[in-house]
């Protein structure tokens, strides 16, 4: 799910952002380790990325426990 959202916001999202609001892309070729992910969280579109992922992993488990028939608390365990 994680991977998922990182490829459709980099590729997608991210860009949109950029286009209405005019804010610097978000690079996936920077350097490795530490300082490629504060580069990827230090931009506008890095806070989106990071805040937008909640509600969207919570929806997709809460969405999974409906479409299996079962509780949605069986997917906290």
């Amino acid at each position: 799910m994680a991977i998922l959202y990182l490829c459709v916001f980099v590729m997608v999202v991210g860009p949109a952002i950029e286009s209405i609001l005019g804010f610097e892309t978000l690079s996936m070729d920077a350097t490795s380790g530490v300082e490629r992910t504060w580069d990827l969280v230090s931009k506008p579109q890095g806070w989106v990325l990071c805040l937008g992922y909640v509600p969207v992993h919570f929806a997709y488990l809460f969405i999974r426990a409906r479409l299996a028939g079962e509780s949605v608390d069986t997917y906290w365990d």
